[in-house]
C-alpha cells in the first residue's frame, strides 16, 4: 500500500486481534486465512510461526501488501466470532489506522470471482504483455510502473486498487476493467461491464464520465495489438543478397542475427566473392549451421531475405535445405519473409515507410489490404495516391512483381514508394484472383502482426495436402510474403534510419 502503520501500531493491532477468542488457536487462524484467500482471490504469502503473536504479526504484515485485506480479515472474523467487545475494538483500530479501501468487501469479492471463474474461458487469450499494456493505459503516463507479475491478474488488480483516482478523477481500476472487458469474450465481458457499472454508481460518477470511460476503452482497443497477434520473442536471421556491380546474376552476401529490440550481430560479410544464383542455397545452409544461430538467444527463429527487385520472386521459402542429413523445405521449418533491399538502402523511400509502420503499430485492427487482381490499368500515379491513405498498409497481388533489371515502375515498386510495409503475391502466373484473395483475407483476419506465423502454417498445410493430391498448386507453395518492419533494420541501415 502507499501508506501503512508503523511497527508500534501494527503491534497494537496484533494484540487486539489476539484478544478475539477465535484468533488464539492456530486451527481457527488457518480457517480465517483460507477464507481470506478465497475472498482476495489469490494466495497470501507469509511465514507461519507456532507462536501466536509472531504468527498474527506475519499475517498482518502480509495483509499490508493488498488493499482491503485487513478490512476483509476483520469482516471474516466478525462473521465467524460475532459482534463481541474484542471484535469491536479491532474494528475501531482498523478504522483509525487504515484508510478506507477503494472497493467494498463485496465488490472485491465479485471482481476476483469473475477473474477466477473466467481464467480458463474468456481470459485465455489475454497475455501478460497485453495486461501490462492495459495497465499503462489505465494509470496514464504519470502513474507508477507495474511492480507485480502481469501474468497474475489478481496481483495487478490489487496494485490498481491502491490508486484511488486518476488525472480525470476516474479510478484507474475502473478504466482497466473497462479496457479488459473490451478484449475478452462473452459472457465474461458482460460480467465485467456490469461490475464496472455498479462500482461507478456507488462512486456517483456522472453518466457522461462513465460513458467516456467506456468509449475510451473501445478506442484503446484499436491501439493495442490483440493477444493472438503477440508473437515472439524471436531471433531473426537476416540474409541480404546484393547484386554484383560487375558480374550479372551474381550476388554478394551479408547476414546478421538480431533479437527484438537489439542491434544485429554481423555473421557474414562478403564484398569480394559474388556467387551465382544457384549457389545461394549453400550460403543459407551454412548460416543456419552457424554456432551463433544454433545457440541463438530465443528459440523461435524467423528467416528474412533482404532482396533486390530481381530476386523478389525467387521462392526462397521452397529451397530444400539439408541439415544433418535431413532435407526439407526452408519455409516449413521457419517463418520466411522477404524485405526490399532497394527501399532499405534509399533514404528517400523511408519517410512513407516509417509513417505507415508507426500508424500500424497503434491501429493493427484498422489496417486495410489493397487487392490488385490484374496489373494496374489505372496508372501508377493514381495507384500511388490510393496507397498513400493512412490505413492502406498491405497490398495483395494475384500476380508476381516484375523482375526486370531496369527500375521501370510496377505495382510493387509503387507500393514501396507509398510506404506499404506488407505485401503478398502469388508466384503462379495464371492464378485465380477470386480464390487467392479469399485465402489471403483469411490470413489477414488472423492478425496483421502474426502474418509470418500464419503463412508458415499455410506452407505446412500445403505439404500435408500432397498426401491426398500430389500437386503443387496449393497457395502455400506459391505465396511470397514481404513483411518489412521499419523498426528493426539490420546494420548498417540502422545508422541511416530515423529514430524509432
Amino acid at each position: 500500500m502507499a501508506w501503512s502503520p508503523d511497527f508500534e501500531e501494527q503491534l497494537q493491532l496484533v494484540r487486539a486481534l489476539l484478544e478475539v477468542e477465535g484468533m488464539r488457536r492456530q486451527s481457527d487462524r488457518d480457517l480465517y486465512i483460507q477464507l481470506l484467500e478465497d475472498a482476495l482471490g489469490h494466495y497470501l504469502p507469509f511465514a507461519r510461526d507456532e507462536r501466536p503473536l509472531y504468527d498474527v504479526m506475519h499475517l498482518v504484515r502480509a495483509c499490508l501488501a493488498y488493499p482491503g485485506a485487513i478490512q476483509t480479515l476483520v469482516k471474516i472474523v466478525e462473521q465467524v466470532c460475532g459482534d463481541s467487545r474484542a471484535v469491536r475494538r479491532v474494528k475501531e483500530l482498523v478504522e483509525q489506522l487504515f484508510p478506507e479501501p477503494l472497493l467494498t468487501f463485496q465488490e472485491r469479492s465479485d471482481l476476483h470471482r469473475i477473474v477466477r471463474e473466467s481464467a480458463e474461458g474468456g481470459f485465455r487469450t489475454i497475455t501478460p504483455a497485453l495486461v501490462a499494456d492495459l495497465y499503462r493505459k489505465a494509470v496514464e503516463p504519470l502513474g507508477p510502473p507495474l511492480h507485480c507479475d502481469p501474468g497474475d491478474l489478481s496481483e495487478v488488480l490489487a496494485q490498481l486498487e491502491e490508486l484511488t483516482s486518476g488525472l480525470d478523477g476516474v479510478p484507474p481500476l475502473l478504466v482497466f476493467v473497462e479496457n479488459l472487458a473490451a478484449r475478452v469474450a462473452e459472457p465474461t465481458a458482460s460480467a465485467l461491464r456490469s461490475w464496472a457499472d455498479r462500482f461507478a454508481d456507488r462512486l456517483e460518477l456522472a453518466p457522461e464520465a462513465k460513458g467516456a470511460v467506456r468509449e475510451r476503452a473501445v478506442r484503446a482497443l484499436e491501439g493495442t495489438v490483440p493477444a493472438a497477434e503477440s508473437a515472439g520473442p524471436y531471433s531473426y536471421l537476416i540474409i541480404e543478397f546484393r547484386p554484383d556491380a560487375i558480374t550479372a546474376d551474381h550476388y554478394l552476401t551479408s547476414a546478421w542475427l538480431q533479437c527484438d529490440g537489439e542491434h544485429g550481430v554481423m555473421l557474414h560479410c562478403d564484398d569480394e566473392d559474388p556467387l551465382p544464383r544457384h549457389r545461394l542455397q549453400e550460403v543459407i545452409e551454412k548460416l543456419l549451421a552457424d554456432p551463433q544461430v544454433v545457440n541463438r538467444p530465443h528459440t523461435e527463429l524467423m528467416v528474412e531475405f533482404v532482396l533486390p527487385r530481381v530476386l523478389l520472386d525467387v521462392p526462397f521459402d521452397q529451397i530444400q535445405i539439408n541439415i544433418e542429413g535431413l532435407t526439407r523445405r526452408l519455409g516449413i521449418e521457419y517463418p520466411v519473409v522477404v524485405r526490399s533491399f532497394d527501399r532499405m538502402r534509399s533514404r528517400t523511400l523511408h519517410h512513407n515507410w516509417r509513417r505507415k509502420w508507426n500508424w500500424l503499430r497503434g491501429n493493427p485492427t484498422r489496417a486495410s489490404l489493397c487487392r490488385l487482381p490484374v496489373r494496374s490499368t489505372l496508372g501508377h500515379e493514381l495507384l500511388y495516391n490510393n496507397l498513400l491513405e493512412e490505413s492502406s498498409i498491405g497490398v495483395a497481388m494475384s500476380f508476381p512483381p516484375s523482375a526486370e533489371r531496369e527500375k521501370t515502375p510496377d505495382e510493387l515498386w509503387v507500393s514501396l514508394h507509398a510506404g506499404i510495409p506488407i505485401a503478398v503475391w502469388c508466384r503462379r502466373r495464371e492464378s485465380d484472383p477470386g480464390s487467392f484473395f479469399t485465402e489471403v483475407q483469411q490470413l489477414w483476419d488472423q492478425g496483421v502482426f502474426s502474418l509470418p506465423q500464419s503463412v508458415l502454417q499455410l506452407r505446412r498445410k500445403a505439404l500435408r495436402a500432397l498426401e491426398k493430391a500430389p500437386a503443387d498448386d496449393h497457395l502455400g507453395f506459391q505465396l511470397t510474403l514481404m513483411f518489412d518492419d521499419a523498426d528493426r533494420l539490420p546494420e548498417p541501415y540502422v545508422r541511416l534510419s530515423a529514430p524509432a
